[in-house]
């Protein structure tokens, strides 16, 4: 059967058994389901209460600079396969550059610079365990221990386990976690190893480490609402999915059989009635529409240190993780806009460089926080250049903190009954899930649009 005919076939289907399904929430996973439901020629109209798409992955014009931005950078890997396939849909060219192969470059003070980078030409799982073993002040006892690792990641590990509890029977060395399994904890999950989910970080390791070619890093080269949303929007709409931008949904109504949509949509009550609605939201505006008590899923928060400069500054790299410092993550944003093609994407006269701080619940002292970054900075980019410190002053930064910016790994309590009609997409991963990222949203959004399917068929 021709993909034309299945498509139509789909059409039919849904058109005698389903007049329109409502999503709530215009994030990632809400646009996901939305494209996907469209797709099989459901009726779709997707509410958001901002004057944007994208959620958390929406962008800002600084004005100081007119320069687009992210709220902060986002990494992807190669096991991000959901991702992939619905940009590759949306779009005959994503704007996402990859490494050939993974380098992950690293810093620290007593080090300076070095990498953990697989070689090209040993079998994978030999190239992991010899990475290990090069990094500097380590030996063959974290090549032995990366072995350790791999076993346990394949037996059983208790939901409420978090990583530090895991890690502490296989003896992993303290130089393994230092330079590679609690930056990977950090970036991955949002949290240190002494909390984070054990059964998720092993699946995260599991999903990126599995073989070459999803072990390997890459990111946009445009912000996101250029890179990732605009391309799924256009999709959404070209579907005929119905865009209700600035119209903040209050309450449902809603039986087994319908939902009735209270707040701005009510001015048409007509149109504010469907067959079904997919709530696709993070889990404590899920429960403010519902008006259920705290689902108490916790969240952690980002600071994102946006910096720049009029002089360049030499990152060895687009990316470069701090062992022992203040900023987790320092990314040479001109660099990766410019990645794919040589040419940027957004003209500025200045360099401009992120440093992030994962699960940062430090007290915000912005001057200090500024002063101890730049030293870090000045350090990883002129360390034995004869530099002063004087040139690593930037002449305009921004600092952003997203107090909610990732729903933690937890085991959730059971959560009442909702009538049928409506599909709970909330973000509240569970242990041994992905950690929230722009994979797990995806995969939620195809998920709610799944079960959608399910209910109709």
């Amino acid at each position: 059967m021709s993909a034309a005919l299945r498509h139509a076939r789909k059409q039919s289907d849904w058109s005698s058994k389903i007049a329109a399904i409502a999503v709530i929430g215009g994030g990632l996973a809400g646009l996901t389901a939305a494209i996907r439901l469209a797709e099989d020629g459901a009726d779709v109209t997707l509410f958001e209460a901002a004057p944007t798409l994208g959620g958390r992955t929406r962008s800002f014009v600084d004005r100081t600079t007119g320069v687009c931005c992210d709220n902060g950078p986002h990494l992807l890997v190669g096991a991000y396969h959901r991702t992939i396939a619905l940009l590759q849909e949306a779009t005959d060219q994503t704007a996402i550059h990859w490494q050939p192969t993974l380098d992950l470059p690293l810093w620290a003070e007593d080090r300076g610079h070095f990498h953990f980078r697989p070689s090209r030409w040993l079998p994978f799982p030999m190239a992991l365990l010899h990475a290990a073993a090069a990094l500097p002040a380590h030996h063959a006892d974290s090549a032995i221990a990366m072995l350790k690792l791999a076993r346990a990641m394949r037996g059983r590990i208790e939901p409420q386990t978090s990583v530090t509890s895991w890690l502490t029977p296989l003896q992993i060395p303290a130089a393994l976690q230092r330079d590679l399994l609690e930056p990977l904890c950090l970036g991955a999950m949002n949290e240190p190893g002494s909390s984070a989910n054990a059964a998720s970080f092993a699946r995260v390791l599991s999903e990126s480490f599995s073989c070459r070619n999803h072990a390997r890093l890459g990111w946009f080269t445009a912000p996101l609402a250029q890179a990732l949303i605009a391309p799924l929007q256009q999709r959404a709409t070209a579907l005929g999915v119905q865009l209700k931008l600035r119209h903040r949904i209050h309450r449902l109504d809603a039986d087994n059989s319908q939902v009735h949509l209270i707040g701005a949509a009510e001015q048409h009550a007509s149109a504010a009635r469907f067959d079904a609605a997919i709530l696709a939201l993070p889990a404590h505006a899920r429960d403010k529409i519902l008006h259920q008590p705290g689902s108490a899923t916790p969240t952690s928060p980002i600071t994102n240190i946006h910096l720049w400069y009029r002089e360049p500054h030499p990152l060895p790299a687009p990316l470069v993780g701090g062992i022992g410092t203040r900023g987790h993550w320092f990314f040479d944003l001109t660099a990766m806009h410019t990645a794919a093609t040589g040419n940027p994407t957004q003209r500025s006269p200045a360099q401009h460089i992120c440093v992030v701080i994962s699960a940062d619940t430090a007290a915000r002292d912005h001057s200090a926080l500024l002063q101890q970054v730049n030293r870090e900075l000045h350090a990883i980019c002129h360390r034995g250049n004869g530099h002063t410190t004087n040139s690593c002053k930037p002449h305009h930064y921004r600092i952003i903190t997203e107090q909610r910016a990732t729903a933690l790994v937890r085991p959730q309590a059971p959560q009442p009954p909702l009538p049928a009609s409506i599909i709970d997409a909330a973000e509240m991963p569970q242990p041994g899930e992905l950690p929230a990222t722009i994979e797990l949203a995806v995969q939620r959004g195809e998920a709610a649009a799944q079960r959608a399917r399910q209910r109709f068929s």
